[in-house]
């Protein structure tokens, strides 16, 4: 299906200072002076109603246990760890949702007000907001194709208002479109399962990453990638990464020093405007200030080191790609935008992992071959940061270069994204795959069907990613 770009993201943008908010205590704990189970038996030896209810988000199951009705539950601002069953006589409160659950699992043959009414209710209220399935409703109602719903740009509140005329339908019109419509209904909660596990991998990549991830899937239903797990710098299990600089500089200002910089010592040119903005060519190692220079934190050469500034959003391509990168934010020329991060193996492992990989039709492994002895690979696989969502293009927005700043071992070079031109908010982020894969001796052939195909869709395309 198809992303709705423009209106989700000035959603979130209304939202934004409540992230803001959120980065600025999710490193904060308070201890707690008593247990949960504590202050209920404390409120019971007073005669007080100990209150901690959960509400229910969604239904997933049912069952019978000694002939009554269990229903299996995911509790709202709980993850899916937390779910259990609670018979139906606990559930008292929740009697339309279950009623709703029943008619989708054992559908009637006619379609009641009841069930129509829950699932426009339910579709318009509840956070975070369906698109698709809004999108999917309205092609169906109003008979028109669904791309053209989305090249129609509705934000989703003009997608809403719509929905909400379905309620002034005469229900015999409806259930012409009985099993039309109870296949969006059953999508609609399929894709509400989705949507919370995309929320929860949010606020862990939120909780390590030091700008704004929004993670958004208006597309199908697929949710986060398997035991992929967020991380803010190299990992390893078998190679050493102690930092061991061994060149520093002593300047007060290292941009009108530059000659006498870092760099320079390295036989590199100092890497940045009074910007901060990168002004090397492609292949130009980047050589910044570490921990024992005496420059202080806001050296103009220190950059890559301060983390990234731009906000992204991982978001389901449309165009069969999977996941993708698009910037929040406006960037400029030369700007940094992130690090490739992820664990660091040795070459002969990558090998190996790259079959899989390769029959997978996707790559996550990155040479360190910046001297053309390659030692190591960086692998974004089950470990990594937003960079592992970017996707390829024979024409892309992103360069990378090697850099190097604490860790000044040659074949461990750090991996850092720079804008080759200035990209606009909401455009996505590209580099071109051809630079990860070495692996490939020269001059030697690969047969086309073992290629991975190409799907930029540049004019330059060059139909295959290696």
């Amino acid at each position: 299906m198809y992303e709705h770009e423009v209106d989700q993201g000035e959603e979130n943008y209304q939202d934004f200072s409540e992230n803001e908010k959120y980065k600025l205590i999710k490193n904060v704990s308070v201890m707690c002076l008593q247990s949960i189970n504590d202050l209920k038996r404390m409120c019971e030896k007073l005669g007080l109603k100990f209150d901690y209810a959960k509400n229910v988000d969604l239904i997933l199951d049912d069952k019978f246990i000694k002939g009554q009705k269990f229903y299996f539950i995911k509790w709202q601002g709980y993850s899916l760890g937390h779910n259990s069953w609670k018979s139906a006589d606990q559930l008292l409160e929740y009697k339309d949702m279950i009623c709703y659950y029943d008619s989708l699992k054992y559908p009637p043959s006619l379609l009641t007000e009841e069930m129509i009414f829950y699932f426009i209710k339910d579709i318009c209220v509840r956070k975070p907001h369906d698109y698709l399935t809004l999108t999917k409703l309205c092609s169906l109602i109003y008979a028109t194709d669904a791309k053209c719903i989305y090249n129609l740009k509705l934000s989703f509140a003009d997608l809403r208002k719509k929905a909400i005329n379905v309620l002034e339908m005469p229900l015999k019109k409806l259930n012409k479109l009985r099993d039309e419509l109870l296949i969006i209904m059953q999508f609609a909660e399929l894709r509400k399962i989705m949507l919370s596990n995309l929320k929860d991998w949010e606020i862990k990549m939120n909780a390590i990453s030091s700008v704004y991830v929004r993670i958004e899937n208006n597309v199908d239903l697929d949710g986060p990638p398997a035991n992929f797990i967020c991380i803010d710098n190299y990992i390893s299990f078998s190679i050493n990464l102690v930092e061991n600089p061994i060149v520093f500089c002593s300047c007060e200002n290292c941009f009108e020093n530059s000659k006498n910089c870092c760099s320079h010592n390295l036989d590199g040119t100092f890497p940045y405007n009074e910007k901060k903005l990168l002004q090397l060519p492609p292949g130009h190692p980047i050589y910044e200030c570490n921990n024992l220079c005496k420059c202080d934190e806001n050296c103009i050469n220190k950059v890559v080191q301060h983390g990234p500034k731009v906000n992204v959003a991982i978001f389901k391509t449309s165009n069969g790609c999977g996941w993708g990168l698009k910037t929040l934010d406006f960037i400029e020329k030369g700007q940094f935008v992130l690090e490739y991060l992820g664990e660091i193996i040795t070459s002969e492992l990558a090998e190996q992992r790259g079959e899989v990989y390769n029959y997978l039709g996707r790559t996550y492994l990155f040479d360190l071959d910046y001297d053309k002895d390659c030692l190591y690979t960086v692998d974004s696989m089950l470990y990594g940061n937003s960079s592992r969502f970017i996707n390829h293009s024979c024409d892309p927005n992103l360069e990378i270069y090697t850099l190097w700043f604490n860790l000044h071992d040659p074949k461990l070079p750090r991996l850092a994204f720079f804008a080759k031109r200035k990209i606009k908010a909401g455009e996505e982020l590209t580099f071109d795959y051809k630079m990860m894969d070495t692996r490939t001796k020269k001059g030697e052939t690969v047969p086309d069907k073992d290629r991975i195909k190409c799907k930029c869709g540049s004019e330059n395309c060059r139909k295959y990613l290696f």
